[in-house]
């Protein structure tokens, strides 16, 4: 569950623009496409040193970010006071900060309490056995190495039930993560996955009111909640199942990767210069290349696919404009793309705008 963090509209919010090439191709995304991305306008859910923030000791821990940027923000916590959906009128935050019912009701989500007394800093939310972050059809990645157990609807044949399409992966060392509210699922059952590695893209499946990724640690076999921020409140941690700090390196970081980030060119080349030599290079492990071609305003055609190599010549027709669509995978599923210049084909001794 989310309390709409992630708004279609919101005068308040902030708008976050992706830059594009003039004529690209529209993003993957389900129906309606929004126009930009508003992102949280609630009041902060972290501590001041926000969602990276060193919280526990340098060593131990396993987990990183089940993302490749910094999950942007956090819209709701585990709460300490019970993360087991049950309303008891208190939210307990990993670092001792509470919020209670009778300080005030959020009026939008009634389930996020003030952490003062009549303010509006709403903490979310009362029963929550997890991390909600703000990603808008985003990938999402494997926190640790693990053996995926389900990847699957939580209630086959409800769209809007519990989790929706989640994925939980099995880490090997007495804890599972999941992965909730996605919109496509990338891996299946019983495949190995390891840090970084692509699962998913987020969405708002099942019971979600905006999208976002649910992202929780249990317990193996019990399935009971634990927070990975651990407990650094004053006296003993409310919920007596949590394990500690299981940040790798006691902080929430997303994990080390080399990511792909295209560059790619285009020009006219040979005698009668019709030819279009088309380059482009990424660094990431283990890259292959999908290239686009499109003529004036129809629609692309895939030159190629799942390919290394990193160079083509391809033949151009007199009176039309070409540029090239370039999308770079990385071995643990990073995609990035990039846009060559329009190039025009005048033919032979004519200038090439």
């Amino acid at each position: 569950m989310i309390r709409g963090a992630l708004m279609a509209a919101a005068a308040f919010a902030l708008a976050i623009a992706t830059a594009s090439p003039a004529l690209a191709s529209p993003l993957p995304l389900p129906d309606p496409k929004p126009a930009q991305r508003m992102v949280d306008p609630y009041p902060p859910q972290m501590p001041a040193a926000g969602i990276g923030g060193q919280y526990g000791p340098t060593g131990g821990g396993f987990l990183t970010l089940p993302c490749v940027t910094d999950c942007h923000f956090v819209s709701s916590n585990f709460d300490h006071c019970g993360p087991n959906y049950s309303l008891d009128g208190v939210i307990c935050r990993f670092d001792g900060t509470i919020a209670y019912a009778g300080s005030g009701r959020d009026p939008e989500a009634t389930v996020g309490y003030a952490m003062t007394a009549g303010k509006a800093d709403w903490l979310f939310y009362d029963g929550h056995d997890g991390w909600d972050l703000g990603l808008y059809y985003e990938q999402v990645v494997a926190a640790a190495d693990g053996i995926v157990s389900y990847a699957d609807w939580s209630t086959p044949g409800c769209a809007g039930c519990g989790f929706g399409q989640g994925i939980r992966i099995d880490h090997g060392n007495g804890f599972d993560t999941l992965y909730g509210h996605l919109w496509r699922l990338d891996v299946g059952r019983g495949q190995h996955v390891s840090r970084g590695q692509v699962i998913g893209i987020s969405g708002s499946t099942g019971n979600s009111t905006g999208e976002h990724l649910h992202f929780g640690v249990y317990h193996h076999g019990t399935w009971d909640p634990v927070d990975p921020f651990g407990w650094s409140g004053a006296g003993k941690d409310p919920w007596s199942k949590d394990a500690g700090n299981l940040w790798l390196g006691g902080a929430a970081k997303s994990p080390a990767l080399d990511l792909p980030r295209v560059s790619a060119t285009a020009a006219t080349a040979g005698d009668a210069g019709t030819d279009i030599a088309v380059s482009w290079s990424s660094p990431g492990p283990g890259v292959t290349f999908r290239v686009t071609q499109y003529r004036d305003d129809e629609a692309g055609t895939v030159l190629l696919s799942r390919s290394g190599a990193t160079s083509a010549l391809v033949h151009g027709e007199p009176g039309h404009a070409y540029w090239y669509l370039v999308t770079a995978t990385s071995g643990l599923g990073e995609v990035d793309s990039n846009a060559t210049p329009l190039v025009t084909v005048f033919g032979a001794g004519s200038p090439n705008g």
